[in-house]
């Protein structure tokens, strides 16, 4: 897959997002280390939002901006608690929405996925 188009689609996913309840604290397409697959993690401004409230608007903003490569099923809700999210944000630290590549980072024991951080503000 072209990483460009996969990047600037989940640029348009957060800012679709922006303009709903989940309003994106950090986005960052993660990859796994293990398989390759990729998915994008998305930090909603409250971690108390919903699950099914959360996938339907993400399905609705994906629908709506008839997206290529990303569908509902390979984005994750993810807590601005995770692990991984808190060791992210001390790296890197991007309130717009932006493009940050990430990769062989251990922060405090944790092994951070590798990605692209779209926005990180948590």
């Amino acid at each position: 897959m072209d990483q460009e188009i996969l990047v600037s689609e989940a640029q348009r996913l957060t800012q679709a997002l922006d303009d709903t309840k989940i309003e994106p604290r950090a986005v960052l397409i993660a990859v796994s280390s293990e398989t390759g697959n990729w998915k994008v993690w998305i930090v909603p401004k409250d971690d108390s939002i919903n699950k099914q409230e959360f996938y339907r608007i993400v399905a609705e903003q994906i629908s709506a901006m008839e997206l290529k490569n990303i569908d509902v099923g390979s984005v994750e809700l993810r807590s601005s608690t995770n692990a991984a999210i808190v060791g992210m944000s001390h790296l890197v630290r991007m309130d717009e929405i932006g493009s940050a590549h990430v990769s062989n980072n251990i922060i405090n024991g944790i092994l951070m996925p590798d990605g692209i951080v779209i926005r990180m503000a948590v």
